[in-house]
């Protein structure tokens, strides 16, 4: 069989080749750690790194194993001693983690993803890995693109999964199967003769991405294309460029675009807006798509005023845009002594005081920070959207250890935004995204 075959817009690769090429592409020395549920997918990744290292040995390549158990199967902790026999039996070094506490009674399988990276990159800080790698194939890729294809009332498919990601400003997980097909997959555990759990889960429609497969299993694989990343990557260095030329943060708290940018490179301004509007906002996501329009239709008028979408102000006068947090709506946050948590999605706070604080929104004080040709009412919004520790009583404490917190980017990025996303944590002050440790995907 060949080892890789074309089909539309993607290129599908055996487990075999797909292991080599993740393989030459790592920068080493390298400890890889690989997340293994039991499952065809995870366990065939794990199969083909290690007989591809056994037969091409790699003294500067560490691979270990880690499951999983998020409490929601009572089998889960049976296939987790399972998964750990089995690579005991291979000589790998395996390692359980448990998702501990109460479970959310909604959005389970965005909380278990979200409790699931944590547990892994803890585990690989404890171990010196270096990149996590996860089994999502070509199936999973194609039911992502159509699922978001659907939440966004579109036709054909939406934006793919990303082949590399950045998980907490800490670590990347990678996709080395990405281009990989689950019956190739399991064709390729059957040959070496290794068996699979089935996850019962996968099978519940009560889940999108069950149903999204059982309708995808009548068309042919071959409709499969392009995930977008290529392009996404190119934009992302055209939004960079457009930022260094035309965009200044001040106070970490406001942001002004020079009017004359705003009718530059129009697809590049719409990427960057909307980032820029997630950031703003503290949110992980830009504001909709509709919100976003309306938004665009906006600064590209004539007419100066204001627009607030996605708890961002974007106030258009006749020298630019300035764009700022809406002072409403910001909740207060409680911080125990030596406690650290991001405060309205947009800043991370350490409490090194003796005594617990209050985070609030700081109201009109201290305008001095903000240069004064800026205008009074927008100087006046931003400052009163920032953030201020109190103790109790609301008396102003002990400057606290206050760093912007890029929501966006600062939890989950893509590789395909990293060129954007550096520009951006320079705009604000802070280090380069790490490194992503490929070569070449």
């Amino acid at each position: 069989m060949s080892i890789d075959a074309v089909t539309g817009g993607a290129t599908v690769l055996m487990p075999e080749a797909a292991a080599t090429e993740f393989l030459h592409s790592l920068s080493k020395p390298a400890h890889i750690l690989v997340a293994v549920s039991g499952g065809s997918d995870s366990t065939g990744l794990l199969i083909a790194l290690a007989e591809r290292l056994k037969s091409h040995p790699h003294k500067d390549i560490t691979l270990s194993a880690a499951s999983i158990d998020h409490g929601l199967r009572a089998a889960a902790a049976d296939e987790a001693r399972e998964v750990a026999a089995f690579c005991a039996s291979r000589g790998i070094s395996h390692f359980v983690r448990r998702w501990e506490g109460e479970k959310p009674p909604t959005g389970i399988m965005a909380a278990a993803r979200e409790a699931r990276y944590g547990l892994l990159a803890d585990l690989a800080s404890d171990i010196s890995a270096d990149v996590i790698a996860t089994a999502h194939t070509l199936d999973d890729q194609r039911e992502t693109m159509a699922m978001r294809s659907a939440r966004r009332g579109q036709g054909g498919h939406g934006t793919g999964i990303a082949d590399a990601v950045l998980f907490d400003r800490r670590i990347w997980i990678v996709r080395p199967f990405l281009a990989c097909r689950r019956a190739d997959i399991r064709a390729f555990l059957e040959a070496h003769g290794v068996s699979w759990f089935d996850d019962p889960s996968n099978e519940d429609i009560k889940y999108e991405r069950v149903r999204t497969r059982r309708d995808l299993q009548a068309e042919p694989m071959a409709g499969v294309p392009g995930d977008g990343g290529a392009d996404r990557a190119v934009l992302s260095g055209r939004a960079a460029a457009w930022l260094d030329n035309w965009v200044t943060i001040h106070a970490q708290a406001l942001c002004v675009i020079d009017r004359a940018g705003l009718s530059a490179d129009q697809v590049a301004v719409a990427y960057a807006l909307s980032h820029l509007a997630a950031v703003f906002g503290g949110k992980a996501y830009a504001p909709g798509r509709v919100q976003m329009e309306r938004v665009l239709e906006f600064v590209n008028g004539a007419s100066p005023g204001r627009r607030t979408a996605g708890g961002v102000v974007f106030d258009l006068r006749r020298d630019g845009l300035y764009l700022m947090r809406e002072s409403r709506n910001i909740a207060p946050l409680p911080l125990l002594p030596g406690a650290k948590s991001i405060w309205d999605g947009r800043f991370e706070i350490s409490n090194s005081r003796e005594a617990p604080v209050r985070v609030i929104a700081a109201g009109m004080e201290n305008m001095t920070i903000f240069p004064a040709t800026m205008p009074k009412g927008v100087v006046l919004r931003a400052r009163a959207a920032m953030p201020l520790a109190v103790t109790e009583g609301e008396a102003k404490a002990a400057a606290m250890t206050v760093v912007p917190y890029l929501a966006p980017f600062d939890r989950f990025l893509t590789r395909f935004d990293l060129t954007f996303a550096n520009r951006l944590s320079a705009a604000f002050g802070r280090e380069a995204y790490m490194r992503l440790p490929l070569s070449a995907l």
